[in-house]
Order: C-alpha cells, then sequence, then structure tokens
C-alpha cells in the first residue's frame, strides 16, 4: 500500500540570512511530513530590516518555471502564497491556483503592519491582492492587511469581539472561504479571529510577550498550512501555529542575535512532527 505524501507549492521570496518566508516555510511544512516545492519570488542576502541587502527579482523566471511544472503534470494540495513583489507575481500565483489542480489555496497578503503599508504596494498591486484573496480558500491578514482589503480606515485601538467578526464576515462576503484575522492585540492578549466555513467564527487567545521578532508572521501561517495538510481542521491548526510561535519566541531569548537572525524555531520544530504542536 503506498502512501500519500502531500504537496505545497510555496511562493515566497528567499533571504540568506535573517529568517522570513521560504527559509521558514521550507523547514516547518517539511518538518509534518509534508513535501514543499517552491516557486521563488526573490533571491536576497538578508531580509531587507537588515541594511545593504542584495537583490535578485526572479519575476522574469517564474513563467517558466511554472511552464516546467505544467509539463511535468504537478499537481498540488495547496498552494501557498507570502509576500508578492508586484502584480505579475500575483497573476502567477492565480496561474497556479487555476491551473494546476490545486486541493487548496492559503493566501498570506503580506502587505503592511502598524498602519502602514509596504513601499513597494502600489494602489493597483492592492487591488490585485484583493482580487487574489477573494479566490483563496484561506487568508491570514493582520488587521493593517485587512482594512486594505476591505477598504476600512485603520484603527490603532484594540478591535473588539465585535468588530473582529464585522471584518472577518466582509472578507469572507467578498469570496475567501475561510479567515484568520491575525495579531489582535487586547491588553496582555493576542487574539486570533476567524471564521471557519461551517463552523463560524471563532477567537482563540494566546499571551502578549513584550517583544517582537521578525519572521513570526511567516512562521504562523506555515504552521498553520501544516496543520491543514495533516488533516486538522482550521481552529486546531491555528491554535498549534499560534502555541509554536508563542514557544519559540519565548526560546529564542536565549539564543545570541535572535532579533536580527529572525525567530528560533529550529529547537523546537521537531514538535510539529504530526502536524499540530505539542507542548
Amino acid at each position: 500500500m503506498t502512501e500519500n505524501l502531500r504537496r505545497v507549492a510555496a511562493i515566497h521570496d528567499v533571504s540568506g540570512y535573517g529568517k522570513c518566508a521560504l527559509t521558514v516555510a521550507l523547514p516547518v511544512i517539511s518538518a509534518a511530513g509534508v513535501e514543499v516545492c517552491p516557486l521563488p519570488t526573490a533571491l536576497l542576502s538578508t531580509n531587507t530590516e537588515i541594511e545593504n541587502f542584495t537583490f535578485f527579482d526572479y519575476t522574469p523566471y517564474m513563467a517558466a518555471h511554472l511552464d516546467h511544472w505544467q509539463q511535468l503534470g504537478l499537481t498540488f494540495d495547496c498552494v501557498y502564497s507570502g509576500f508578492l513583489g508586484s502584480e505579475q507575481q500575483i497573476g502567477y500565483v492565480e496561474r497556479l491556483i487555476a491551473d494546476f489542480e490545486s486541493g487548496v489555496s492559503v493566501v498570506d497578503p503580506v502587505m503592511g503592519d502598524d498602519g502602514w503599508v509596504i513601499k513597494t504596494y502600489s494602489e493597483a498591486m492592492c487591488r490585485a491582492m484583493s482580487r487574489l484573496v477573494t479566490r483563496a480558500d484561506y487568508a491570514t491578514p493582520n488587521v493593517t492587511e485587512a482594512c486594505i482589503l476591505t477598504g476600512r480606515p485603520y484603527c490603532a485601538n484594540a478591535l473588539s469581539a465585535e468588530e473582529s467578526r464585522a471584518v472577518c464576515r466582509e472578507l469572507v462576503e467578498r469570496g475567501t472561504r475561510n479567515v484568520v484575522l491575525t495579531g489582535v492585540q487586547r491588553g496582555d492578549t493576542l487574539y486570533n479571529c476567524g471564521i471557519e466555513q461551517g463552523k463560524g467564527y471563532f477567537e482563540l487567545p494566546i499571551g502578549l510577550l513584550p517583544y517582537r521578532m521578525h519572521g513570526t508572521g511567516d512562521l504562523f501561517t506555515s504552521a498553520m498550512v501544516a496543520g491543514l495538510m495533516r488533516g486538522y481542521d482550521l481552529q486546531t491548526s491555528v491554535g498549534s501555529a499560534a502555541r509554536f510561535v508563542h514557544d519559540c519566541m519565548e526560546y529564542g531569548r536565549q539564543i545570541e542575535d535572535v532579533f536580527e537572525r529572525g525567530v528560533a524555531f529550529e529547537p523546537l520544530v521537531w514538535k510539529l512532527g504530526s502536524g499540530i504542536y505539542i507542548r
């Protein structure tokens, strides 16, 4: 009897140093026993928070990359996208979803945070991302990104449960099948709020740590994808991902230069072997 090894197409950039994007998605999803096939969007020497990084745009090569996959007859159980650098790259994700018999699509609409929009995102790109999100089976916007996608004004104050529910509902009404609104802060608690198709609205709390590390958003969605690909429902996968990120951040405080290197998930990633993080 043959075993089905599930396969994820991961469309992200690659940073040689400063963990994020593909250097997070590849090991985390693989640790859960799921194959990852990367489609790079760009190659960087470090992440963009480190000065004087080098940058190589992979956009001119992405079509040939997809053409070869199509010639091989590849199909995917999941198409998972993160930061995208142009309208053209957003179009390539749409092509993957439409043409490769993908089981589900997960879109992390990396567009900004704390009320600011990433400089590379024009109004046209925001519209294109809004279109892509409506076609997604799962989307994981933070509060800033959800406001961009719905046209709501950004509010620095904490979203109440009623407001969080309204934002999630609007995204679902626009076409996204399942939504996770990430990083809703209320006091000393962080909430991941969402709507799961057929089950309704949920909120999952976890303690808010008094510091930040880069790469945590990519780590969260990658761990969530790992859970989904191993057959767990959305709420279980979201709860697992939140616990994993929280514990990696806590563990990372003892790692040298962790705030430059990125969240230290490597010592704990083996605990994702079943697809769900076990403390």
